[in-house]
Formats: C-alpha cells, sequence, structure tokens
C-alpha cells in the first residue's frame, strides 16, 4: 500500500503536492479494498472488489492497474516495483483487465461492489500474468487561516495497492535456495534468504523462523513472501527476552497461507533447515 499526503497554502485557492510514502499502514479514515489478493481464471474471466468507506466523511476513488510485481531494494527490504511500461517479455496483464465503474463516490459507511473482467488476446499462451490494482481515495479539507486573505486547502490522497492474479491452463510454481544464512548479533537474529522462482507461476508463501530449546517453541515469526522472479530478503528479529544459552533455529519456507483461499493456493515442497545459535 501507498500513502500520499499533500498540503500547500495558496492565495484564494487550493493547491496539492504529492509526497509517497511506500509501505506505509493504512490510516483509520482510508477507504477498505477486500480482497487484498484477487486471482482471476481464464474460464470466468472476473472477480469482484468490494470498496467499503469507514469515515465519516464521502470519498472519491479511482481504480487503474498498472503491471508490477515485489523485489527487494539493496537493504533486502521488500516493495512493489511498478512500471509504467512493461517490456514484451514481462507477463503483463494491466492492458487488458477492466474495473466497472471506475470511479466511484462513497459515502460514509458506504460499500461498492467493483467488477474486474479480463479481456485477454485470442492467442494467450498458457500460464500467469500479473497487475496491480491501485485503488485511489481522496477528499478535500479547507482550513481556515488567520488572515482571512489566505485559504489553505488540505488533500489527503491514499493509495492502496492490491495484486491482482491471472491464470490459463497449467501454472506450477517453486523455489530455488541460492542462500540461506542466520547469525545472533548482540539482542537480535539477523537472516538472509535470497531465493528465485522456478516454475511459471509466483511463489506465495511463508518464511517461518521457529527459535527451539530442545523440542519446545520459544520464539517463533511468520513472514508473508513473495517471489516473483529473484528475491534477496533480510530479516531482523529480537532475541532480548530469551535467557543466554544454546538454542536452534528452525526455518521453514511454506506455501501454506492462511490469508490466500485454498483454491488459489500454487502448492510446493517444504523447505526446512535447522542449525545452532547462541544467544549470548
Amino acid at each position: 500500500m501507498n500513502r500520499r499526503r499533500t498540503t500547500r497554502a495558496v492565495t484564494r485557492g487550493t493547491a496539492m503536492a504529492f509526497v509517497a510514502i511506500a509501505g506505509a499502514p493504512l490510516l483509520g479514515n482510508a477507504v477498505l479494498v477486500a480482497p487484498h489478493a484477487i486471482f482471476i481464471d481464464h474460464r470466468t474471466r472476473t472477480a469482484q472488489v468490494t470498496l467499503a468507506n469507514p469515515s465519516a466523511e464521502p470519498e472519491e476513488v479511482d481504480l487503474a492497474f498498472a503491471f508490477g510485481f515485489p523485489a527487494t531494494d539493496s537493504a533486502g527490504q521488500p516493495y512493489v516495483r511498478l512500471f509504467d511500461e512493461p517490456a514484451d517479455s514481462f507477463p503483463s496483464a494491466a492492458g487488458w483487465i477492466r474495473a466497472f465503474p471506475r470511479r466511484v463516490r462513497l459515502e460514509p459507511g458506504q460499500r461498492q461492489v467493483v467488477r474486474l473482467l479480463a479481456q485477454p488476446p485470442a492467442d494467450l499462451p498458457d500460464g500467469e500474468y500479473w497487475t496491480r490494482l491501485i485503488v485511489t481515495s481522496r477528499r478535500a479539507q479547507e482550513v481556515a487561516v488567520a488572515d482571512t486573505t489566505m485559504r489553505a486547502g488540505l488533500t489527503l490522497e491514499l493509495r492502496t495497492i492490491v495484486s491482482v492474479t491471472y491464470r490459463k491452463g497449467d501454472v506450477r510454481t517453486g523455489v530455488a535456495i541460492d542462500t540461506f544464512d542466520a547469525t545472533v548479533v548482540g539482542d537480535s537474529l539477523l537472516a538472509r534468504l535470497a531465493v528465485h522462482r522456478e516454475g511459471n507461476g509466483a511463489y506465495l508463501g511463508v518464511a517461518r523462523f521457529t527459535v527451539l530449546r530442545g523440542e519446545s517453541a520459544v520464539q517463533e515469526w511468520a513472514i508473508p513472501i513473495a517471489v516473483y522472479y529473484a528475491m534477496d530478503r533480510r530479516f531482523a528479529f529480537p532475541l532480548a527476552d530469551l535467557p543466554p544459552g544454546s538454542y536452534e533455529l528452525r526455518f521453514d519456507l511454506t506455501t501454506e497461507r492462511e490469508d490466500i483461499p485454498l483454491e488459489h493456493v500454487l502448492p510446493a515442497p517444504l523447505f526446512t533447515r535447522r542449525q545452532p545459535i547462541e544467544v549470548g
């Protein structure tokens, strides 16, 4: 999800300037979008999205599509990489999926169902195709300024980015582990996971880190991950609550995700690794 907040004071008017914040938490008054991941089958070619306005003010909502997929930056942190004009080699569905309606005004407490319709090329090869649904909501509030000749405009614009996956024919996924290592530094567990995707579909899984004492789990973290091409991810977890001593780290990479309906999960073999760690 991206958030953009805009504000600038002007004489007798309102203007907007934009600052994008990737990965920021959704504000309480933002338009809610469900589901958070959309899957469209080649046989039905349709899906539905529900928009809801929980705020006390009307919201103007625009829906658009852009090709993109998760990637990691130089620090190993995830972000969504968007393309204005994706190369022909990319499996983009951005040009042939439409939203009806494309613009919506939501009154306070109102819900609206939006239909997504896919119109792929007639000769579309089997495989998986991707786009991102960008839901932009905005409302303007005028703020009084002491000098009555001046008025300030405050416009809050919020963007929610939702994955849209289109599948045709036989779609398979998997990952190959290029690097996995974990170490304790100070009071933190630091881990690196570098993988690349196998098959013709994105790998949607969970990286689970479990700290064991004997066979008892004393700490556990489960992080959803998505591997569309390659990922070089860094993780950091606090160990301050653990007494000093010898432990074992169990790492599992699995496609068992509770946030995705089972019929949309592409299965892949479980990857497990165990290694001793020292907490000092």
